[in-house]
């Protein structure tokens, strides 16, 4: 093994981040492994931490009482409340339209969370699967310190995305609790009909304002680590397709440097560094499949719930925008609805910046394969890589619902069409 050392399992599960072993894969190619701690967990911690409190992640044991207790705050806090609230807008008494701007762009927010959030409870095995995916052996492959340092760098992304998201939310979420405090009057955050009128009883109003910021904050909070979730999964893609570029362009490189240690005769040399690249490029190919599946997963388990995100979003923005036309400048209220506006504008964008990364990274994967020395290899390695480019012709673009992309263009166009929607409004 060119002198390096052989783990045990038990060992190889103790390595560190930045430890290293050399092993042999099923076809007797030679690689370096990096033994991540858990690729996943040390991406999404805290977001799985947040998610199994909020019902959305089942642990290892006591499945069937969590799936109870799960679809218990499913229903109670993600349904009812944009349910009571809605029907507040119906049957309720002299309902302006500053009432209606006020409460409409929650309902439609936490609306959408009951399609958003479904798969999370119902689906929790696709869930697990779409990211336990990342433990794959494929995944963890580094063969320099340069590839390393993708993976690491795409795991402190996913963290830095899931504290500042998540901040933003709970800073979203607390202003806009307050709300009612500086307004005349008993109010909750957002009005919803209740059998009872909690403004005759100081505990009736109490506990009506916890379930109403309870309600929506479980929707808050849920999105503020769901969102980071999911486009971290998207941003670890574009880090396996970074890996595979690398490893492509390079190919002749990370041969000669493997067999130096391995050969001694010139001819026995080069014959062996063409059969190292043939492995290796068949290696890469099963990297290049592996990342296609995960990404296929990733739209099976996800599509919908985004499509739903997106669609919210266009009415959000709009009557959001709405409502800040008509607060007064610079009060507490005004900067509390940026704030929801900036924070909804984030979660949108983080779904269509990472999806634009991913699309980008893979068109130039024909190009990392042409950059390499492919006119020193034999005429079969050459022919796995003819191969390898048509097939990487095919964009790799994850959809939302079958319809639309997750691209930069298509945030554009959620803008487009909530100021459409707003000129319209304006005119009535």
């Amino acid at each position: 093994m060119g002198g390096g050392q052989v783990y045990s399992r038990q060992n190889i599960k103790k390595l560190t981040v930045t430890e290293c072993v050399r092993m042999i894969d099923g076809d007797g190619v030679w690689m370096i492994k990096l033994k991540m701690q858990s690729l996943a967990k040390s991406s999404f911690r805290a977001n799985l931490i947040a998610m199994q409190i909020l019902g959305f992640y089942p642990p290892e044991n006591y499945k069937k009482c969590y799936k109870v207790y799960s679809y218990c705050v499913y229903v109670i806090f993600t349904i009812l409340i944009p349910l009571l609230a809605a029907m507040n807008l119906l049957v309720g008494q002299e309902i302006d339209l500053g009432q209606i701007s006020d409460n409409a762009f929650l309902v439609c927010q936490t609306g959408c969370f009951i399609v958003k959030f479904l798969p999370f409870v119902k689906n929790d095995d696709l869930v697990k699967k779409s990211i336990y995916m990342l433990e794959a052996p494929i995944f963890n492959i580094a063969t320099t310190n340069n590839q390393e340092e993708i993976i690491l760098e795409c795991v402190s992304t996913c963290r830095r995305n899931c504290r500042l998201f998540l901040t933003f939310c709970l800073i979203t979420l607390i202003n806009w609790a307050i709300i009612p405090f500086f307004i005349p009057g008993k109010h909750l955050p957002i009005e919803i009909w209740l059998p009872f009128d909690y403004k005759t009883d100081q505990k009736l109003y109490v506990l009506s304002f916890l379930y109403a910021v309870a309600g929506v904050g479980n929707g808050a909070l849920s999105s503020g680590v769901i969102d980071p979730l999911l486009a971290g999964l998207t941003s670890h893609a574009t880090s396996q397709i970074r890996l595979l570029k690398n490893n492509l362009e390079f190919l002749e490189e990370y041969a000669e440097k493997e067999i130096q240690t391995i050969c001694v005769n010139n001819v026995e040399k080069e014959l062996r560094k063409f059969q190292l690249i043939y492995e290796k490029i068949k290696l890469c190919v099963r990297h290049h499949d592996a990342i296609l599946d995960f990404v296929n997963t990733f739209e099976n388990t996800y599509s919908l719930a985004i499509f739903f995100q997106f669609a919210a979003s266009v009415v959000v923005i709009c009557i959001s925008c709405l409502r800040l036309s008509m607060v007064e400048p610079f009060t507490f209220t005004f900067f509390a609805m940026i704030l929801f506006l900036c924070t909804m504008l984030a979660e949108v964008f983080l779904y269509c910046y990472y999806g634009t990364i991913l699309f980008e990274e893979n068109n130039t994967l024909i190009s990392s394969i042409y950059m390499g020395k492919w006119y020193n290899y034999d005429v079969k390695s050459q022919r796995a890589l003819i191969t390898l480019m048509e097939r990487s012709k095919r964009p790799l673009i994850i959809t939302a619902g079958q319809i639309l992309d997750l691209s930069l263009e298509t945030f554009t166009t959620i803008l487009r069409r909530a100021y459409s929607l707003l000129a319209v409004l304006k005119n009535y």
